[in-house]
């Protein structure tokens, strides 16, 4: 069996010793998008992290992919990253905005984790982690980024927790735009909440192929009161919504590690790996090797 090579997974601490002119602080980062690019070249290959990811772009071009979708880097990108995703940049040297990172430590020292949870955007297999901010919407979030700015560097008496006011503004304004454009922002907060219980549990048992009663049973409603959820909030199935998580896991296994199909195919508790195969061409209209082989001769990865 081949050893799977690593795929570098970061948290805030890998960033602090590039930013001496900061308090080092393991929960909280932010910084112009420019300065953190240059000092931290190991972020220029594909790379997780295990804190939230707010990033605004003001000038510049390219491409951002995250978890294999691709977005167009410019002014007025807004790119609103989980714990747990895998992306990659390719920028134009002009590239500029503000990137802000935290953990969800940081966040509820003084907010509840269903403040959190009740979010639209910070799940990292459904939710559509990109916005483009109109010119007054831009506007305001480049402002607040900039009073988080200042306060980081002012070191005056509760700055966290001016930040923390400040942190949620962005939220507060990315969530009235993201319910504007997207399905899931239009949701109740209820509903939202039961969506993400059951993403979670996804994330926790996917690799075990439990059936729709199973994930019924532990949110405590009916299987048909589970599709009813998942088709309303977000258009699909409740089945859907797990095969797509288990795809997203091989593709994931296929581009950045070197294990063998059949290796991917047992990882993810795939007995038969011909219908592992025939499961993964049905979904992505190509083979795992043929996948594979996209990937490296585009050299996007």
């Amino acid at each position: 069996m081949k050893t799977a090579k690593n795929l570098p997974v970061f948290n805030i601490s890998n960033f602090q010793d590039y930013n001496e002119c900061m308090e080092f602080d393991s929960s909280f980062y932010v910084r112009n998008f420019n300065d953190h690019i240059k000092e931290n070249c190991f972020i220029e290959k594909p790379h997780g992290h295990d804190f939230y990811l707010m990033l605004l772009i003001t000038k510049g071009s390219g491409k951002h992919i995250i978890d294999f979708h691709e977005y167009k880097i410019e002014p007025g990108a807004m790119f609103i990253l989980s714990p747990g995703q895998v992306h990659q940049w390719f920028l134009s040297p002009d590239t500029d905005g503000y990137v802000l990172f935290f953990t969800k430590r940081y966040f509820l020292q003084d907010y509840t984790r269903s403040k959190l949870d009740s979010l639209p955007f910070f799940k990292s297999t459904f939710s559509i982690p990109y916005l483009k901010l109109e010119a007054s919407a831009n506007e305001v979030v480049g402002n607040i980024y900039k009073q988080i700015i200042l306060e980081y560097q002012s070191h005056l008496l509760d700055y966290h927790q001016m930040i923390r006011i400040h942190l949620n503004a962005i939220l507060i304004e990315l969530s009235r735009v993201y319910s504007d454009t997207n399905i899931e922002g239009k949701a109740y907060n209820y509903e939202l909440l039961q969506l993400h219980r059951y993403e979670s549990l996804i994330d926790t048992y996917f690799k075990e192929h439990n059936g729709l009663s199973f994930y019924a049973d532990k949110m405590n409603i009916s299987s048909k009161q589970l599709s009813y959820l998942t088709k309303k909030v977000v258009g699909k199935t409740p089945s859907e919504m797990l095969m797509e998580r288990i795809i997203l896991e091989a593709k994931r296994l296929i581009i950045h590690s070197d294990l063998s199909i059949s290796t991917i195919s047992d990882n993810l508790n795939y007995n038969d790996n011909s219908y592992f195969i025939r499961i993964f061409k049905k979904y992505c209209n190509k083979t795992p090797d043929q996948f594979r082989n996209t990937f490296s001769s585009q050299k996007l990865f």
